[in-house]
């Protein structure tokens, strides 16, 4: 773990190194600085270790701009994704839009207008055997809530149970509502979600891996170092 935080600092550091360049060179404040993260990692939360879950520890990553020719600082509330970052730097830059897209532009939301803004999205995760502690995840979350579950990708029951957290009243993921009578119709309501946003985002019909469990297997030969 020291390691881990270790490396991590020194992201920071070269960071830090970047932006003092371009201040040296006068060209701080022409420049768009974007700072974020691949998925975030957890370190022991829920009794876990891995990057690839739906929990908060996980998909919640940090997502710095600055450019002040456009927005002053601000912290923004709303949910914007990694996929929303090439449209934005396009918008940004006054370059023509991508043609098929998913992500949407957040130039708006760092000038404070945040009318219409998502308040719901999926995530799919494909088990990989390299990477066995994962299994197949889908779910949905929302400003208040999150539903995920684990298809077994034989196309029969999920072997693993289910997850609803209200994360508005409970941050950490502490209380699993799934079997909650009083949340039912809450849990309803997200898998309709779910799958109208998979709909939209050309995920079904939904393919996915078997979930094979944990063992042992070495990363594809593309992947690895040697």
């Amino acid at each position: 773990m020291r390691s881990y935080l270790g490396t991590i600092c020194s992201v920071d550091d070269s960071v830090g190194r970047v932006y003092e360049a371009l201040k040296a060179a006068g060209q701080l404040e022409n420049t768009l600085i974007v700072f974020a993260t691949d998925n975030s990692f957890l370190l022991g939360e829920h009794g876990m270790i891995d990057k690839r879950t739906m929990n908060e520890e996980s998909i919640r990553i940090p997502m710095l701009a600055r450019y002040p020719k456009l927005f002053q600082p601000r912290i923004v509330s709303e949910q914007v994704l990694n996929i929303d970052l090439a449209p934005s730097i396009l918008d940004i830059c006054g370059a023509p839009p991508l043609a098929k897209v998913h992500g949407t532009s957040w130039k708006r939301l760092a000038q404070g207008d945040a009318t219409g803004w998502r308040r719901s999205w999926c995530y799919e995760y494909n088990y990989e055997k390299e990477f066995p502690y994962t299994p197949n995840v889908r779910g949905v979350r929302t400003d208040e809530w999150k539903y995920m579950h684990s298809p077994h990708g034989d196309g029969g029951p999920d072997r693993y149970k289910a997850e609803l957290y209200n994360i508005k009243a409970d941050p950490l993921e502490l209380r699993n509502l799934i079997n909650d009578p009083a949340s039912q119709a809450k849990l309803k309501e997200l898998q309709v979600e779910l799958a109208r946003l998979q709909a939209a985002c050309d995920g079904l019909p939904d393919k996915m891996p078997l979930d094979e469990g944990v063992k042992t297997a070495l990363p594809e030969k593309s992947i690895r170092g040697v």
